[in-house]
């Protein structure tokens, strides 16, 4: 039974995170075979702030400051 946790920044509209999810669950379904019915997906919303992509936070300069 596949359990899948996705990580993203907070700000997609409901129709948008079910999209992800159904996606998600085919792409899991095609890529080992599971039953989509025992695919689980939970989303986890985080601030922008929160998170860091290549290092940098969201606001801060090159240098590291705001």
């Amino acid at each position: 039974m596949p359990f899948i946790e996705c990580h993203i920044s907070a700000g997609l509209t409901t129709e948008r995170r079910h999209k992800l999810i159904r996606d998600i669950v085919q792409i899991t379904h095609e890529a080992i075979g599971s039953d989509p019915k025992i695919i689980n997906v939970v989303l986890h919303e985080h601030p922008a702030g929160n998170l860091s992509v290549s290092s940098r936070i969201e606001g801060e300069t090159s240098s590291g400051r705001s």
